[in-house]
């Protein structure tokens, strides 16, 4: 009954969102509190505006009352008395501050603050035009002064009672407002009233002789059982005073003793008309008495005002303190509500982050909530969850990744396989053709080499024909030499003629000059036969070096076919030798043309059978890629997670990017940076280590404390076996190990997976990536009894 009462809740609740639950929750405990909360400050406000307010009445009040007493000062100085010196001086003063007052209290009392505005006016312009009138008489004077007073304190006690300041719910603030605004007043005018007419009558000369004067006298007395009458009251209103526990005023003692003394100094010298006291020893004593009432009063205001300040104070503390009660239970609240709020919606957000992210592939997030409630409880289950998770990913991404690299290395090598089958194929295919086509060719040979025996026969008679024919020009030209020789001679002889000629044709022409002008003729003949000398001489130069040239020529023609006629004897002895050779060549060539024939038909069989090879290597690379796109196809399934622990792939990448470092930077600056916890070579439980062939760590990047250790010394490893597989990889240029070892975190016995690598210096560079399960059920019993 109770589930089907609170169902359709549970179903709006269950609709609506989290941050609307809580603003519903918060708004069910905020609206009382702040509905409570301005109740209280709304009443603290109005007693806390109204104790201003009576503050404001009562200081108000306080300046009329002292704009009275002004005025009862300028008017009980208006007339001289005898014996008093200084009654000009205080009437000038008094003057002076009634001006000053009234100008202070036009505004306040014109603003209509307490709703007289009507009465101030009047009171204010008959006070000025009092203080202007010079032509008054003094009695005229003192009358209309007396009027101005008592407007004055008509008002004085009107903004009391407008203000609040006469009905206040404070007993202690009543009796003092009514002693000082009400009481006192009326006590203060009857003394200063007597203080200026009866201290004027007395100083009268006639003052003991008049009867009018002294009937004023006696009638001014009566006046003062009206302050008789009042006492009694004060009295009262003290004595309330005291029964709440209000100490009695400092300057009561000097008001009672003061007043007293004036009261009995009328009875005794005014009322009973003796007249024993003079004008300025009354007017002193009751000047004291109106300085004592004048001081109660302003001490009774002034605790009145103190009273309300301190109620003002109280309530505006109190204002405070509902404030800051409020503003600290409403922090209180958002407090709880905020940390209520990050417990749950925030708990919520992020448990709804972490299922977000891991849906998105991010498996790395920190899903655990501090405490121990339910949030935390399922926080705790989703962490599990995401860490189980992610060692699931992490084996299929590491299981893919050597796969895929497994799976290369042999696409690879059948591709290799493929080409090299493919190129023996070929190459096979080349050699049949080539084969056939030197069968042909030897079969072409053999026949060829039966012509040319038979052509080189031919060739040898011919040769030897030409041999003879050579050697016959030979002959023919060792004549031609011999006549060249012979020009030569003939050329010699001619040149000696010219000579001859050319040194008689000079003695000529000697003994022609020796004969004179008879001789001159012979002369000229000399001259002549001379000059012809010489041209036979040059022609028979010319002649000689052109024999000679052609004598050089012919010798060298002659040299040269010598060497011919030599070579052609080789040539002809070559010749015969290589007819016999070629008839033997010939005898062979056949011999081959007939193995070749059978080396042609067992070619073609090996050629089928080659191809045959080529075409299964083609299937098998075909069904290997097939694979390859398998694996890749799973690797990317689950690529784009984000895991906790490292997986081999990433292992892979992080060893070719150490060796890249390597050979920017040099091996030992590197291995600086691999031993750099907070580097880019420590990975989550990747890191980078360098081994050398003896299986000692030069590097150590998870914990450099390790370097110098052996791979011995790691528990949980079999390191004859890892080393061999190591150096095995390194030797092949870098491959996969797969060995079992204590993970040193959590202290379990995990199977790795490590990519090794050779360094360009002789060591051995690896990243390994941790695996769930084991290899084998012997390595764990036997990694146990270790």
């Amino acid at each position: 009954m109770r589930i089907r009462f609170v169902s359709p809740a549970v179903a709006l609740l269950q609709r609506l969102p989290m941050t609307l639950k809580l603003l519903g929750l918060s708004t069910m405990v905020v609206v009382p509190l702040l509905l409570v909360a301005w109740l209280l400050a709304a009443d603290a406000w109005r007693d806390a505006d109204g104790a201003r307010r009576e503050l404001q009445g009562a200081e108000t009040a306080q300046r009329l009352q002292q704009l009275a007493r002004d005025w009862q000062t300028w008017r009980d100085s208006a007339q001289p008395i005898e014996g008093v010196a200084d009654l000009a001086t205080r009437q000038q003063g008094a003057a002076r501050a009634i001006e000053s007052a009234l100008q202070a209290l036009d505004a306040p009392m014109r603003a209509d603050t307490w709703g007289l505005a009507g009465a101030w006016v009047p009171a204010r312009d008959v006070g000025q035009e009092l203080l202007k009138n010079t032509a008054l008489s003094p009695s005229a004077r003192h009358a209309q002064a007396t009027q101005v007073i008592e407007r004055v304190q008509r008002l004085a006690l009107a903004v009391a009672e407008t203000s609040g300041l006469s009905l206040d719910a404070d007993p202690l603030v009543v009796h003092r407002v009514a002693l000082a605004v009400e009481l006192l007043p009326a006590v203060r005018e009857t003394t200063s009233f007597l203080r200026g007419r009866a201290a004027v009558l007395l100083a009268d000369p006639n003052a003991m002789t008049d009867s009018v004067i002294i009937s004023d006298i006696v009638r001014l007395a009566n006046e003062a059982a009206r302050v008789q009458g009042l006492l009694p009251t004060m009295q009262e209103r003290l004595d309330a005073l005291q029964r709440r526990g209000v100490a009695v005023p400092k300057g009561w003692g000097t008001f009672r003793s003061e007043t007293d003394e004036w009261l009995r100094a009328v009875d005794a010298h005014l009322r009973t008309a003796a007249m024993t006291i003079d004008g300025p020893a009354f007017y002193a004593l009751s000047d004291k008495a109106v300085a004592a009432q004048a001081a109660l009063e302003d001490e009774l205001l002034a605790d009145a005002v103190a009273r309300l300040q301190a109620r003002v104070q109280a309530r505006q503390t109190t204002l405070m303190a509902v404030a800051a009660g409020c503003v600290v239970v409403l922090l209180l609240l958002a407090y709880a509500m905020v940390a209520f709020y990050q417990a749950t919606v925030g708990g919520l957000r992020h448990l709804n982050g972490a299922i977000d992210r891991a849906a998105e592939g991010d498996l790395t997030s920190d899903a655990v909530l501090p405490g121990s409630d339910e949030m935390a409880d399922m926080s705790q289950r989703l962490r599990n969850m995401l860490a189980h998770l992610s060692e699931l990913v992490a084996d299929v991404r590491s299981a893919a990744a050597v796969l895929g690299h497994v799976g290369l290395q042999l696409v690879q090598d059948s591709q290799q396989l493929a080409d090299r089958t493919q190129t023996q194929a070929a190459s096979l295919e080349q050699a049949t053709a080539n084969v056939r086509q030197v069968s042909e060719t030897v079969a072409t040979n053999a026949e060829s080499a039966q012509e040319v025996r038979r052509l080189t026969t031919e060739l040898n008679a011919e040769t030897e024909r030409a041999s003879a024919l050579m050697e016959h020009t030979v002959s023919g030209l060792g004549s031609l030499q011999a006549t060249s020789q012979r020009m030569t001679e003939i050329i010699g002889t001619i040149d000696g003629i010219a000579f001859q000629t050319n040194i008689l044709a000079l003695n000529a022409a000697v003994e022609a000059a020796r004969a004179g002008e008879a001789g001159r003729g012979f002369a000229v003949v000399a001259s002549e036969v001379r000059r012809l000398a010489q041209r036979s001489q040059e022609a028979a130069n010319e002649v000689r070096q052109l024999i000679a040239e052609s004598a050089e020529r012919v010798q060298g023609t002659v040299t040269e076919i010598q060497r011919v006629n030599t070579a052609m004897d080789a040539l002809v002895r070559g010749i015969r030798d290589i007819a016999a050779r070629i008839g033997q060549m010939a005898d062979a060539s056949h011999q081959q043309s007939t193995a070749l024939a059978e080396v042609v038909a067992a070619v073609g069989d090996l050629d089928r059978v080659t191809y045959e090879n080529s075409a299964m290597v083609e299937r098998t690379t075909h069904r290997a890629n097939r694979l390859m796109e398998r694996t890749r196809d799973l690797d990317e399934a689950v690529h784009h997670m984000k895991l906790r622990q490292g997986t081999a792939d990433e292992a892979y990448e992080l060893v070719q990017k150490a060796l890249a470092h390597v050979q920017a930077v040099g091996y030992e600056r590197a291995a600086q940076d691999f031993q750099n916890r907070n580097g880019p070579y420590v990975d989550r439980d990747l890191y980078i280590f360098v081994l050398d062939r003896e299986g000692t760590y030069r590097v150590m990047g998870l914990d450099p404390a390790k370097v110098g250790t052996r791979v011995h010394d790691a528990p949980g490893i079999d390191a004859e076996a890892f080393m061999a597989d190591v150096l095995h990889r390194v030797e092949q240029g870098g491959g996969w190990v797969e060995y079992n070892i204590i993970n040193p975190v959590t202290q379990q016995v995990r199977a790795k997976s490590s990519y090794v690598a050779p360094l360009p210096n002789g060591l051995i560079i690896g990243c390994g990536a941790y695996r769930s399960a084991l290899r084998s059920a012997d390595d764990v019993s036997r990694l146990g009894s270790d």
